[in-house]
């Protein structure tokens, strides 16, 4: 054999060699790389099907009364005087109205209110007077001529006849000069100052075919 043979074998022999080996050692060193498994959180889902609970109300029941230091209103006029007078206690438990006629046919509404003050408002419905309804002057006067006929009546706390004294010098200051014109609403003081006591004309009003509405207030407070 040829030594040109020889070498063609001797290498053929050893590129075999060279495969074997380089495919041995790459087995080996070759591992299964196993796929990693990653782990997601489960979506978060809001249970919408669950009710919100409902605030809670107290209930009517369950209600305390108004601490009111007035009290309850009671009857003010005097059934010997006006035996046809009517008296009503509100809903509310607090404040009264009561109904009468004086002699000479004028109706009067009294209303009875206030919780911190003592709160007698007036109204009179009268056919007697009869003016413009911007004539204060006018007004203030029917006002006490119709109240002292009306206070003969009456049972209150209130210094009534002392307010409507009162109410008498300022509508003669009233009069003496346009310097103490008389005006609706004007707060006459004729009690206190504590607990203070005072009045006020609050408005004329005409009623057709039925006269006029005097309306007056007198408070008394804060208790």
């Amino acid at each position: 054999m040829s030594l040109l043979k020889y070498f063609a074998k001797v290498k053929k022999c050893y590129t075999l060699i060279s495969l074997v080996a380089f495919a041995f050692l790459t087995g080996c060193n070759t591992h299964e790389k196993k796929p990693v498994k990653v782990k997601y959180n489960k979506e978060i889902k809001v249970d919408t099907t669950t009710a919100v609970a409902a605030p809670i109300l107290a209930s009517a029941d369950t209600m305390k009364p108004i601490d009111c230091p007035r009290g309850a209103a009671g009857p003010v006029v005097k059934k010997s005087i006006f035996p046809g007078a009517h008296f009503a206690l509100q809903a509310d438990g607090i404040t009264g109205i009561e109904t009468l006629t004086l002699p000479q046919g004028d109706k009067v509404t009294i209303k009875q209110s206030g919780c911190e003050y003592y709160i007698l408002n007036v109204e009179i419905e009268t056919s007697r007077f009869a003016a413009d309804t911007t004539d204060i002057n006018y007004w203030y006067t029917a006002a006490l001529t119709l109240m002292r006929e009306l206070n003969s009546g009456l049972n209150t706390p209130l210094e009534i006849n002392k307010g409507l004294n009162k109410l008498a010098g300022r509508i003669k200051a009233g009069q003496a000069g346009t310097q103490n014109q008389l005006k609706l609403n004007d707060e006459i003081d004729f009690g206190g100052p504590d607990p203070r006591q005072y009045l006020t004309v609050d408005h004329i009003s005409q009623i057709v075919d039925h006269g006029y509405l005097v309306n007056l207030t007198f408070s008394y407070g804060p208790i």
